[in-house]
């Protein structure tokens, strides 16, 4: 009787499953079948839910799908799972509402597998009893800022939370500000915003159908590994003028978004993508310019050349991208020096790097990458520096390939890849009133990244010129000992360079200024100040070095130099000493190699360095010259 009963109301759920799509598909065609009538209960409520569907599984595999009928004192659960004897069963449900699963735990495991048997009945239906996984939901009732306990009702979100939000809310509201949360839900209807320099990080499940209901303004994150979230990424324009071009290196961090309609085509605005295959000047492709195929969307990874007349926020809105993008890099053989650079973009809403466990990781590029900047110059950054959303950055490639850029927010521990040994470096940095530019030299294998000029005449230019080209970052051995520095400037003005030693010891490291034959020692003065008047030669400077790897410069109690009538006498001098004679200002007026006995007849009085290096060991001590 109870089988004919039963199959009488699987017939009328089948018709009200009708009315809803399935989410699971069971897995049919067994011999043998369990039956049952049963109710759902979480977290001791029983559930009165149309759009709630339970699932009967053995291990993963669904072998049962029904959603419940209402039957005025309960929602039954008329199911049927196929199975063979000695498998059992579990539950699981989804919510239609949220089109996500319950993050729930099913307390009816391991339920035996009875062929032709029945569970429950219409007196007293079987119990499915589910416990949340996770903590209570919490829900906002008035708008606000996130940070405010008050629209929380007293608490704010943990990070173990699930949030579904009840009003509009802002992230960062005055101030910058790190949200963590387990689930998040935005319904319908509702706005989060995350203001710059805030960071909103979903560890579970994030649901958004609407791209307005996110908001990513420029300068934000949002970190979550969900698909098919809708958000608005803005990027704050300054418009060009006469003393700036405005040009900004910007890229999309939603799914192909396509280019026309979009808020970047309002009037007077510039977007070009870089086409390194082209030559003869012909590597800017115009948006423009309807000849050129293809151009028609936002592609993911890829970075663009972007300017407005005026000051304005454009956006990208659509799909934000969830896993690993693919881009193809080129490499064109040119004889102007940009044989392989590309420009690619960050293609997610929070930061990544590019190093040895970074986002793009890869053996093939040249180490460091560039941005632009408002100052409208090529920027060189290291594997320190983060790509932020919405930024295109310019690399180089040594061979045409698949770059995979990973959704990974994992900051990268070297420069280079795990097949290049980088051992130490040295910071280059020139700047004067306004601005700055940098190079790097890196004592270990790699591939080197050539200079990239600037577009104003404001910005100083430094790199290393090496006989192969001209260099930002620099790789060399431990054997070279000279490298020349180039500057070029345009401007009449004060400088100062700095030169900083990471992870590198030196015997010497000094800078010398060929215009004027200063001589610095930079262990000692690691700045030097200098005027230009723009019509320098670029060949201005040179580093003399040695590196020592292991030695540990010190400065001994034990003296090992002394005065005496004019001459300077130095004890446990080798042949294959030099003897540094350092001035206060750090610049090196005199040195010896081998010399035990020197002539200080023709120096100033005042107080010096002395800078005695040997085989395996460097010794500093001071001395006063009357």
């Amino acid at each position: 009787m109870k089988r004919i009963l039963f199959l009488t109301l699987c017939m009328l759920a089948f018709g009200f499953g009708m009315a809803q799509q399935h989410h699971w598909t069971p897995v049919e065609n067994f011999e043998n079948t369990m039956d049952g009538i049963g109710i759902v209960i979480i977290d001791g409520v029983e559930q009165f839910r149309g759009d709630i569907e339970l699932g009967v599984f053995c291990g993963d595999e669904c072998r049962g799908s029904v959603f419940p009928e209402d039957e005025v004192e309960h929602w039954f659960y008329y199911f049927s799972m196929g199975g063979v004897t000695n498998e059992t069963f579990t539950f699981r449900l989804f919510d239609h509402a949220l089109q996500q699963e319950f993050d729930v735990i099913c307390e009816n495991e391991a339920v035996p597998f009875v062929a032709n048997d029945f569970l429950g009945d219409w007196d007293a239906p079987y119990e499915i009893i589910f416990t949340s996984n996770a903590s209570p939901t919490t829900t906002n009732t008035t708008s606000g800022d996130w940070s405010d306990p008050d629209i929380w009702g007293g608490t704010v979100p943990t990070p173990e939370a699930n949030v579904v939000l009840g009003a509009n809310v802002t992230i960062g509201d005055g101030s910058a500000t790190t949200v963590t949360v387990a689930n998040l839900t935005i319904p319908d209807g509702i706005t989060l915003t995350v203001e710059e320099g805030s960071v909103l990080v979903v560890t579970g499940d994030m649901v958004n159908s609407s791209a307005t209901g996110l908001v990513i303004e420029d300068g934000a994150q949002v970190i979550s590994t969900s698909d098919g979230v809708l958000a608005t990424a803005n990027k704050s324009i300054t418009g060009y003028s006469k003393s700036s071009s405005g040009w900004y290196a910007i890229a999309s961090s939603v799914n192909n978004m396509a280019i026309s309609g979009s808020s970047f085509l309002t009037p007077e605005y510039d977007l070009y993508r870089y086409n390194e295959t082209s030559l003869n000047n012909q590597e800017w492709e115009n948006y423009k310019d309807t000849n050129i195929s293809g151009f028609t969307s936002f592609e993911n990874g890829r970075g663009y050349l972007y300017a407005h007349s005026s000051n304005l926020t454009p956006s990208f809105s659509g799909t934000l991208n969830y896993t690993d993008v693919t881009y193809g890099l080129t490499y064109t053989d040119r004889t102007d020096g940009l044989s392989g650079f590309n420009l690619i973009g960050n293609p997610f809403p929070h930061n990544i790097y590019k190093g040895k466990g970074g986002a793009i990781d890869n053996d093939n590029l040249a180490s460091g990458f560039y941005t632009l900047t408002n100052a409208d110059a090529w920027e060189l950054h290291t594997y320190e520096d983060a790509i932020q959303p919405g930024q295109g950055i310019l690399v180089k490639t040594t061979i045409a390939e698949n770059l995979v850029i990973a959704k990974n927010t994992t900051e990268a521990t070297t420069e280079s890849s795990s097949s290049k040994s980088i051992s130490g470096r040295l910071d280059l940095v020139v700047t004067n009133a306004d601005n700055e530019d940098r190079a790097f030299v890196y004592f270990g294998q790699g591939f080197g990244l050539e200079k990239m000029g600037a577009f104003s005449d404001n910005v100083p230019s430094l790199w290393i010129r090496k006989q192969d080209g001209n260099y930002a970052i620099a790789h060399v051995d431990n054997a070279c000992e000279t490298l020349d520095l180039y500057f070029q400037n345009k401007l009449n003005s004060d400088f100062t360079i700095a030169v900083k030693s990471k992870d590198t010891n030196f015997s010497y490291l000094q800078l010398v200024d060929n215009l004027t034959g200063a001589v610095v020692d930079l262990l000692h003065q690691p700045e030097y100040s200098f005027h230009a008047n723009g019509n320098e030669t670029t060949s201005r400077f040179k580093l003399v070095f040695k590196v020592m790897a292991g030695v540990e410069e010190n400065i001994t109690e034990a003296p090992f130099a002394y005065v005496s009538n004019g001459q300077l006498i130095l004890t446990g001098v080798e042949e294959q000493s030099s003897l540094q004679v350092i001035d206060m200002t750090g610049r090196t007026i005199l040195r010896k190699d081998g010399a035990s006995i020197i002539s200080i007849t023709e120096m100033a009085p005042g107080v010096y360095v002395l800078r005695l290096v040997t085989n395996n060991n460097v010794k500093s001590q001071k001395i006063v010259i009357q």
